[in-house]
């Protein structure tokens, strides 16, 4: 006789020695055969880690410098901006993920195929995409907060309390997403075109209200005097809200650095009961709609369709005259692949809206006459997030390109097109979308702050310079160090040549920045503080022809090696 199946209230248990098990044995594996790749992730995260303590403490100590008070309602505000942001990019990420991970993995359709209740399914999965999407969050969050509480004196309880603050706080909006997903899922109308464009059409009116109503409250705090600070605060009136869990992490985080740990340990319940209720309400959800939703993205979810050409596919190929008609073929089909796949341009829009406000709520400070909030601080910030963000979206979109087209790379062998020319079309591909959401992201957001034209040159040019290099070592590496054995994108990213490619990348960009950007906005920032008595020195410039080398070497050689080593491939 087989093995019986363990009753139904075991299946938790069950679950939670699957999970252990296995995190037992990919560390294990870890450590056996990828100790090198486990070091290097952990070293590259210290380094974003070390980076963003460093820049904390550089923005708090001009608080200092300025006189504004730690513990008060501008630090308040600036925390609220924080932990709004943070939760609402949690929120996409993490519902990103889990659709994925519910919807699209073989894994999960084994389960669904077997005894296991739905429920247990969902937790299992929601648990792996709440570890997923978070761990930037606690990377980034960590630096920041240990950067306040040196710099403003906090009691020793502050310390243990940060992350039991932030482990908690990732599972609210982590639950509401995983809620919404189902939901959609499930319910979604079959005309999607229509759904999403109403949707759409309801955020577009919303953040226009919202603009609108920043504009003329700030407007009015010119004319009236005495009141800009008061208006500015008055702008995160409904991020302060007592409903908002941003503003319950700010309530929690500043009582304890004012040494008042009951005050502390309110708001530290809520985040964390509102959080347990809400996965509660997420996995009753799963429960009773994540068998259904699957079936229906299953017997629907790819209607027939006659697939053409679109304004977007004319538009790339515009974009791509440059190349011959067969090389620009074969640029739309990768476009067109990266469209249609929601999980690969959605967290790129979420990143460039959240920045635009971002810059946008960072000029009203600058107008405020806030001297840490300074224009060149904020923009060195911006560009060095833009090329993070670079770094990070080719790494997962185009590195592994040449490994997905290893199964059928025989279709492009019958196509009147050389190895060499797949590699600079794909080249081609990434560079172009690279240049356009980069530039366009850089120029506005420093038009916002009002930079001088030198330095909105200066940004452009090395913005150009870090997604070109980006572009050629992405898809180099991914031709030299491939992985045609595995078709999950996301394990070729954190595989091997994955890890080496990001490590690679983004020692170009502080390189490319550090020569380039940074001896300028150093040299700004020190004319600033002297009222202009400093004068600039013009070997702050001498930098720039050292990044320009840089990018050209950042293309030659990974293109030179990736195509050799292409044309040496059997399929």
């Amino acid at each position: 006789m087989g093995a019986e199946l363990p009753p139904v209230a075991d299946q938790g248990a069950l679950f939670r020695r699957l999970r252990a098990r296995l995190f037992r044995n990919g560390l294990r594996v870890a450590l056996a055969n990828g100790r090198a790749r486990l070091l290097t992730m952990v070293a590259t995260s210290a380094v974003v880690a070390a980076f963003t303590f460093a820049v904390s403490l550089y923005l708090f100590n001009q608080l200092a410098v300025n006189n504004i008070p730690f513990k008060g309602a501008i630090v308040e505000a600036l925390f609220d901006l924080l932990f709004f942001t943070l939760g609402t990019m949690l929120v996409f990420s993490t519902g990103i993920i889990l659709y994925a991970s519910l919807f699209t993995s073989p894994e999960a359709k084994f389960l669904l195929c077997s005894p296991a209740r739905a429920d247990q399914i969902f937790a299992m999965k929601f648990q792996a995409a709440v570890v997923f999407s978070s761990w930037g969050f606690v990377i980034l969050g960590v630096p920041i907060f240990a950067a306040y509480g040196i710099m403003s004196g906090v009691p020793w309880y502050f310390y243990p309390l940060l992350p039991l603050f932030l482990l908690g706080y990732v599972i609210l909006p982590g639950s509401v997403s995983a809620a919404g997903c189902l939901l959609l899922v499930r319910y979604m109308p079959r005309n999607r075109k229509q759904f999403f464009a109403f949707v759409g059409l309801v955020i577009a009116l919303v953040l226009i209200a919202w603009g609108y109503r920043i504009a003329v409250t700030f407007k009015r705090s010119i004319v009236t005097s005495g009141r800009e600070l008061d208006d500015l605060i008055g702008q995160f009136d409904l991020l302060r809200s007592g409903f908002a869990p941003s503003h319950w992490m700010t309530r929690g985080v500043m009582a304890a650095a004012r040494g008042d740990l009951a005050a502390a340990l309110v708001p530290l319940a809520q985040v964390w009961s509102n959080g347990l209720l809400f996965f509660l309400v997420a996995a009753w959800l799963a429960k009773r709609v994540y068998r259904t939703a699957n079936d229906r993205i299953s017997a629907f979810g790819r209607g027939k369709k006659i697939y053409g050409t679109s304004p977007l596919d004319r538009a790339m190929e515009a974009l791509v005259w440059y190349l011959d008609k067969r090389t620009r073929v074969l640029v739309v089909k990768d476009f067109r692949t990266f469209r249609r796949d929601p999980t690969q341009w959605a967290v790129l829009a979420i990143f460039a809206v959240l920045m635009l406000i971002g810059a946008t709520n960072f000029r009203q400070y600058y107008s405020a006459d806030l001297g840490m909030m300074d224009k060149y601080t904020i923009s060195l910030m911006n560009l060095s997030g833009t090329a993070i963000l670079l770094c990070a979206g080719l790494s997962r979109f185009i590195f592994p390109l040449i490994s997905l087209e290893g199964r059928k790379f025989w279709i492009l062998g019958l196509t009147p097109l050389s190895r060499d020319q797949i590699l600079w079309g794909k080249f081609a591909f990434a560079a172009t979308g690279s240049l356009l959401v980069a530039e366009t992201l850089i120029l506005t957001s420093d038009a916002l702050l009002s930079l001088p034209v030198e330095g909105l040159i200066l940004h452009a040019v090395a913005v150009a310079v870090v997604a070109i290099g980006l572009s050629a070592l992405n898809v180099g590496l991914g031709a030299y160090l491939p992985t045609f054995r595995e078709t999950d994108p996301s394990k070729i990213v954190v595989g091997f040549g994955g890890t080496v490619n990001m490590v690679v990348g983004l020692a170009f960009l502080v390189a490319v920045i550090g020569t380039m950007v940074v001896p300028f906005h150093v040299a700004q920032l020190a004319q600033r503080a002297t009222q202009g008595a400093a004068h600039i020195n013009p070997w702050v410039y001498a930098g720039i022809p050292v990044g320009l080398i840089a990018g050209a070497g950042a293309v030659v050689v990974p293109l030179r090696a990736g195509a050799r080593s292409l044309r040496e491939m059997e399929f």
